[in-house]
């Protein structure tokens, strides 16, 4: 079987950049493609504020959801803090990781309210900057009906420690081989010939593209097969991005 694709956007909320959200939900609404799409409940993160509050926001969320998009619960405030490396070892900050279980088990239980009073109900959870530990997983099974992870190396979707994880592995459209590849993407910031890109990807490989759910549907046991893929996986990661940073440091010396 070759490559299925999923696509995720993630920071959605009401103060988000309108503009782009609504080039990029053009783009896959004209090709039927139902992603992820990771809402911050209580957004504090400046990072994400990209104008006034949009009031007909929720509204819009609520369009999604009717759509068929998997809502994600993305964290409860977005505030990231330094922390350790959690369950997916990307960055050294999160909201999540390292925090108390009692706390971590008040953010997914507020921030489920909230997305509940507005007539949402997520169905994914996705950490913001990657950053959950065991105790995340234990909040959000004693506290939310979420079973679905986005999020790790494997290339499938695999059910472990009681959720299906569905793997997020690339940022921006890219052809690969068998299995099952989320591409995470970030509207706030995406620029226009990056959803060019995107547009001619989703042309091109359009059968491949998988809703969320379904993809989860087909989940199998975490092996040690996917064990080793995503140590691989994660090695070769941190070593793009400490070249691409040696890269952006040695460009500013001589810059």
């Amino acid at each position: 079987m070759g490559a299925r694709y999923l696509v995720r956007l993630d920071d959605a909320c009401p103060a988000m950049d309108k503009e782009r959200w609504d080039a990029v939900e053009a783009v896959l609404r004209e090709r039927d493609v139902s992603p992820i799409v990771a809402v911050v409940p209580a957004n504090v993160d400046p990072e994400l504020v990209r104008g006034p509050a949009d009031e007909g926001f929720w509204d819009r969320a609520r369009s999604w959801a009717a759509a068929g998009w998997a809502i994600g619960l993305h964290g409860f405030s977005h505030a990231l803090r330094p922390s350790p490396r959690g369950l997916v070892p990307v960055n050294a900050y999160s909201e999540f990781a390292g925090l108390a279980e009692e706390e971590q088990r008040r953010r997914i239980r507020e921030g489920v309210a909230v997305l509940a009073a507005r007539g949402l109900e997520p169905a994914v959870w996705v950490a913001p900057a990657h950053g959950f530990d065991p105790g995340t997983l234990a909040a959000l099974a004693g506290e939310s009906r979420i079973r679905i992870v986005s999020d790790g190396f494997a290339r499938r979707a695999v059910l472990r420690g009681g959720f299906v994880w569905l793997p997020q592995q690339l940022w921006r459209p890219r052809k690969m081989g068998g299995g099952l590849w989320t591409i995470c993407l970030h509207p706030n910031t995406l620029s226009e010939p990056a959803l060019d890109r995107l547009a001619r990807f989703i042309d091109g490989h359009r059968a491949a593209f998988v809703r969320p759910l379904e993809a989860a549907r087909g989940a199998v046991p975490y092996g040690p097969a996917d064990a080793a893929h995503e140590r691989v996986f994660a090695a070769a990661l941190a070593l793009r991005r400490a070249a691409a940073a040696a890269a952006r440091a040695a460009k500013g010396k001589t810059g």
